[in-house]
């Protein structure tokens, strides 16, 4: 199974990094390029343009931890297994660190996942300032 592996600091204050991220259906605010968002219970349903879209089952969110943790149950792409977990982090000066970390199979999907965390990666450092 592939793990990727992203961590970064933001500007933002741990408290309000994870207001922002702990808002679950607001996370087209936080990843620009994602669409729609709808919330059904624990499953975030995600619009991907052209691509179709995604369901997510969230798994936990955590306040006392900061930490988010979904899985992908549904998308246009060919995943046997996905879990990811996302936490925020005081970084030792104003801002946070962001641990974001994904697991999927099969190996052969884990390029297209990582390009797609990447620019993630730049949205989240975009907007949680």
């Amino acid at each position: 199974m592939a793990m990727i592996l992203r961590e970064f600091d933001i500007d933002a204050s741990p408290d309000d990094a994870w207001a922002a991220l702990r808002e679950v259906g607001r996370v087209n605010e936080l990843i620009t390029f994602l669409g729609e968002v709808s919330i059904d219970g624990d499953t975030r349903t995600c619009e991907l343009g052209d691509q179709g879209q995604l369901e997510e089952l969230i798994v936990s969110a955590a306040d006392e931890h900061r930490r988010l943790a979904y899985s992908i149950t549904a998308s246009p792409f060919e995943f046997e297994h996905h879990h990811a977990s996302m936490q925020i982090l005081p970084n030792g000066g104003q801002g946070s660190r962001f641990v974001w970390f994904s697991d999927v199979k099969p190996d052969g999907v884990a390029p297209a996942l990582e390009q797609a965390v990447d620019a993630a990666v730049e949205s989240f450092k975009q907007t949680l300032r």
